[in-house]
């Protein structure tokens, strides 16, 4: 039975409490030396902030010293722009908050923040072709009149293009969204639609190599299923230089 304090919830009150509080379940069964917990950041959301709150009442219940991180990836050396909520915990010691190793500013002793056009230019030959990386339908047309780092905005009004498509400030900011090559990636989604970015600066959509290598999945990484499918995972995924850092934290 799960522990009765006030920020426990019972599983079935709620279907999206399901995973987070059978994660609490697991861990407090098998109880490990340490765990990592991720999520999305709309879990600090106040309307779902309690989800967490339950997890880390029951976790801490048994024993657990935790530590909440809300993280951005491109400060581990992702080529990518993806926060995230991690939850560390330890039955022996407070966890520390990961350490940075790249910034945006100036530093002597962090390293500049890597560039998607850096990450995806060994998979720009022939040889990488998709063809679904090819733009048809509706848009297509307009997609070279959008400039690099922009999106839908730029085919109006209030960006001076001379025949507006688009009033600014009507779309999703990632509609017609394009990379940028000297700056990272924002955030590669699991399930896009269409045309939601981003797309690549060259007005096409990226190529698999090219998402993996910006989450910074290792050149040879191997992903199944079809294209769908490996989007759909690398999308999912927490990128793994930024899961090392965070990781490293209860192993060193």
């Amino acid at each position: 039975n799960l522990p009765k304090k006030k920020n426990t919830l019972n599983v079935d009150q709620d279907a999206r409490s399901n995973l987070v509080l059978e994660k609490a379940r697991i861990i407090k069964e098998l109880k490990p030396k340490a765990f990592v917990f991720e999520n999305v950041q709309s879990i600090t959301h106040p309307k779902n902030k309690k989800f967490l709150e339950a997890f880390v009442d029951i976790v801490e219940t048994v024993g657990y010293k935790t530590s909440e991180f809300q993280l951005s990836s491109e400060v581990f050396g992702v080529a990518q722009k993806r926060k995230r909520v991690f939850v560390v915990g330890h039955l022996e010691r407070k966890i520390r908050s990961p350490i940075e190793t790249h910034s945006e500013e100036n530093s002597m002793f962090l390293k500049p923040i890597v560039s998607c056009g850096k990450v995806i230019s060994p998979f720009k030959a022939k040889k990488y072709f998709e063809k679904e990386e090819v733009l048809s339908g509706r848009w297509a047309e307009y997609f070279s009149d959008i400039p690099a780092g922009k999106n839908y905005k730029a085919l109006s009004a209030w960006a001076g293009y001379p025949k507006p498509i688009f009033e600014a400030e009507t779309r999703f900011w990632n509609f017609l969204l394009k990379l940028h090559p000297e700056k990272p990636s924002w955030t590669i989604a699991a399930n896009p639609g269409p045309w939601i970015g981003p797309f690549h600066w060259e007005n096409r959509r990226l190529r698999i190599p090219e998402m993996a290598a910006i989450q910074s999945f290792p050149k040879d990484y191997k992903f199944a299923g079809n294209r769908r499918s490996k989007v759909r995972q690398i999308g999912n995924a927490v990128p793994p230089l930024m899961a090392k850092a965070v990781v490293e934290t209860i192993t060193t």
